[in-house]
């Protein structure tokens, strides 16, 4: 049996409590140990369920990591919805909006060392999940920057950009920040890198 680490993740009200420690069990262990070298006996073990629970729940291992992405999914909605009601500056907000998005991904994954072969496999299994919960997050950031804007805490794009396109500028460079060797690993650089970025965001917007 694989050992983990037990963790106070937070989980949603309603659903299976036993789906969910499966769904906790094997986003701990695809982390430490990789998607290949997984196998559900393993998750069962660590779930501290029976392998035919398993498979009561999920068809296949690969089941169990769409259900993954599904619950990360869930807790960057939350993640978002505290941002957005925070007070602060707007500045404060839009930061703690890039967090919710990229923050948590980077504090799940970066420091793992299967993270190459994590992101072919949400590649293979999940790309037109990501897709959707790209579009989605992207949406939410113009709604939010265009609500600053209905209530004149910020101003409108400035002259040859639209909303989308700061969104769109925002998503790239913000994914590209989790990639730089001056950030990898170090979950402080990242967040001064996306505060840095919703300066910049916000700055474009005054008036």
């Amino acid at each position: 049996m694989k050992k983990v680490q037990k963790k106070n993740a937070g989980t949603r009200e309603g659903g299976s409590a036993k789906t969910k420690a499966i769904v906790l069990a094997g986003l701990q262990l695809f982390t430490q140990y990789g998607y290949r070298k997984t196998s559900i006996d393993d998750i069962a073990q660590a779930a501290q369920v029976a392998k035919r629970t398993v498979y009561l729940h999920f068809e296949n291992k690969a089941a169990v990591f769409l259900a993954i992405l599904t619950y990360l999914g869930e807790q960057v909605r939350q993640r978002c919805a505290a941002a957005e009601s925070a007070g602060g500056t707007p500045v404060d907000r839009l930061t703690g909006l890039l967090n919710a998005y990229f923050g948590m991904a980077f504090e799940l994954f970066s420091k793992s060392e299967h993270m190459p072969e994590l992101e072919e496999t949400f590649s293979k299994l999940a790309w037109a999940r990501i897709g959707d919960l790209n579009t989605e997050y992207e949406s939410r950031l113009a709604r939010f920057l265009r609500s600053l804007e209905k209530t004149g805490a910020i101003g409108g794009p400035p002259p040859g950009l639209t909303v989308e396109q700061i969104v769109h500028i925002l998503m790239r460079t913000a994914e590209a920040a989790k990639h730089d060797p001056e950030v990898q690993g170090d979950r402080k650089a990242l967040e001064r890198r996306l505060r840095e970025l919703a300066i910049l965001a916000i700055a474009a917007m005054k008036d």
